[in-house]
């Protein structure tokens, strides 16, 4: 015997509940941090520090850092920027209902900059150097299953047996490639600038899958299935002043928004419904599509202040908003069944964050130096996207690093660990999940360690 009407619409509202908590507990759980812009740092004494060297640092890092600083720079040794392994763990608490935890875990190494110079007397006293680096890197894979069966199931929704899956899987992956020019005027200021050119490249794929028995013994199911791929190239520009004042060091930088050069991508989009009398198909793969990212202005700043064998470092960042844009732009298609339009596209927002950092630097002897920092990775996901959003991590992330330093013949080894942590509630969920239980949360929880590794060559 079939559902009656009544009976189905309330199966529909239960599979798409279960469906839109997977999806959210699926795509806002995903490891990668591609809503963040500290994630990685780059030098090894930089990356000891946090990044806390926009007004402090002293060697070939200070590309990416404060391109002013290069001309002053006494240590331009080549680097291979510090790696970090890392083992991170994402997890939703009550991310399936109360009691029930989700989580993934990774490991993998994150190598992040080389960088050199290949002049230091150009124009009589500028610095040209090079540098190459990982800007941002990711992978998610993750599934979450629900099965609901008897008094389990809300008394709204008239089914014996329900089961929903779900599965978030993507990559992401930007790289920048640069070469910078800078002038000391004197003894005591620096200017300089980096042009990059920047590939992102990012793919991303969500499935959910819903399926139940009614209480007459009818069924029914519906399958989402939403994805798509793209590559950007894009140019920026950075531009730094630096200052050295006694003890006293200072910096600016500005970073340009990206201008777009070229891109392309593709999206997939397959929907069905299948129940009782009553049947919905919508089916569309789209290749060649335009593609662009965008990457916001930013502004930043720092400080350094050395107290006899110890040295103080601060820095702040602040990146501007992208309000919504549109990624990859597809093709509006009319559905097989019923025929309706569907829009189909990829879009990204992100709001405007400030992350900032402060560092320890102790120097034991002329060849061994300990360092100890905090650092904040503020998360720029944008509630101004209802659809398609392709950032998907709302933690503000934590860390503290220790490490230190030391010379052997002309090479310098760096090693350190670090620890991060973030916690967030996420309302959506909750809402979605809550029943009875007023104090019932779901929340997003974020524990790294890393172990950081690299040298210089050249040292001395």
């Amino acid at each position: 015997m079939n559902l009656n009407p009544s009976r189905k619409r309330r199966f529909e509202a239960g599979s798409f509940a279960v469906a839109a908590a997977l999806l959210l507990l699926t795509a806002g759980e995903s490891a990668g941090q591609d809503a963040h812009y500290w994630t990685l740092h780059y030098g090894p004494r930089s990356s000891l520090l946090g990044g806390a060297v926009i007004g402090s640092v002293d060697d070939v890092s200070g590309t990416y850092y404060n391109p002013g600083a290069l001309g002053l720079a006494e240590d331009l040794a080549f680097a291979v920027s510090t790696n970090v392994f890392e083992f991170s763990v994402v997890g939703l608490e009550d991310g399936a209902g109360e009691g029930v935890d989700l989580g993934t875990a990774r490991s993998g190494l994150q190598p992040s900059l080389l960088a050199g110079t290949i002049t230091k007397d150009l124009f009589g006293s500028g610095v040209l150097a090079y540098s190459a680096l990982t800007r941002t890197r990711g992978e998610q894979d993750l599934q979450g299953l629900i099965v609901v069966s008897g008094a389990d199931i809300p008394p709204d929704v008239e089914l014996t047996d329900f089961a929903a899956l779900g599965r978030f899987e993507g990559n992401f992956n930007e790289f920048w490639g640069g070469l910078t020019y800078s002038h000391r005027l004197g003894s005591q200021f620096g200017l300089g600038v980096t042009w990059y050119g920047a590939l992102r490249s990012q793919r991303r794929r969500v499935e959910t899958a819903s399926q139940g028995v009614g209480l007459d013994g009818s069924g029914a199911a519906e399958i989402d299935i939403r994805g798509g791929k793209y590559s950007s190239l894009r140019t920026l520009f950075k531009f730094g002043a630096f200052a050295v004042v006694g003890p006293l060091t200072g910096g600016l930088t500005v970073t340009t928004p990206s201008i777009h050069i070229t891109g392309s991508g593709q999206l997939g989009f397959d929907k069905g419904t299948f129940a009782p009398d009553t049947a919905a198909l919508a089916v569309t793969i789209q290749t060649d599509l335009p593609a662009e990212f965008k990457s916001p202005l930013s502004v930043g700043f720092g400080l350094g202040w050395r107290i006899g064998d110890t040295r103080l470092h601060a820095s702040g960042e602040w990146y501007d908003a992208i309000d919504p844009y549109v990624v990859i732009q597809g093709e509006d298609f009319v559905a097989q069944e019923p025929e309706e339009v569907i829009e189909v596209d990829a879009v990204q927002a992100l709001d405007e964050v400030f992350n900032w950092s402060v560092g320890v630097e102790h120097t034991f002897s002329p060849k061994l130096t300990g360092y100890l920092s905090y650092y904040l990775d503020a998360s720029g996901l944008s509630d101004k996207v209802e659809r398609a959003g392709l950032s998907t991590n709302p933690l503000d992330i934590n860390t503290v690093t220790l490490g230190t330093d030391f010379v052997v013949s002309s090479a310098r080894l760096t090693l350190g660990l670090g620890y991060g942590w973030g916690r967030k509630v996420d309302e959506a969920l909750t809402d979605l999940l809550r029943q009875e239980d007023e104090d019932f949360e779901a929340t997003f929880v974020y524990r790294s360690f890393r172990f950081l590794f690299g040298f210089e060559i050249g040292v001395g």
